[in-house]
């Protein structure tokens, strides 16, 4: 009878692990922010390239700091949602003009290449 007792609590602790401890753990790997737009805020060419609202300047700007494994696409002052990858990460940036009260609003969107 004890053998029977102790193989049903190693079943139900089996079961425990199993269904309930491991459905949180999440089996995609954790993704470091690129952090692309704070490194460039400070250039003039990227001030004009937003002023001028030049989004392939602003993408060749970008583009050495992006790893070639990720696409991406910027867009200046509305959101630009698409459908291009399942995870798309986003970085957002206000800039400000220092000569009149103007600003704009850059958004970076990059995502894994699928391949």
């Amino acid at each position: 009878m004890r053998t029977l007792e102790a193989f049903f609590a190693f079943f139900l602790t089996f079961i425990f692990v199993v269904f309930i401890v491991l459905k949180g753990v999440s089996i995609k790997a954790g993704h470091d922010p690129l952090d692309v737009l704070s490194a460039l805020e400070q250039r003039d060419d990227f001030r004009t390239c937003v002023y001028e609202s030049n989004t392939s300047c602003l993408e060749d700007l970008a583009r050495p700091f992006v790893p070639m494994t990720y696409n991406l696409r910027m867009s200046i002052n509305s959101p630009d949602p698409f459908k291009g990858a399942k995870d798309i990460y986003t970085e957002t940036l206000f800039v400000v003009s220092n000569q009149t009260s103007d600003y704009k609003v850059v958004y970076m969107y990059y995502w894994l290449v699928s391949g």
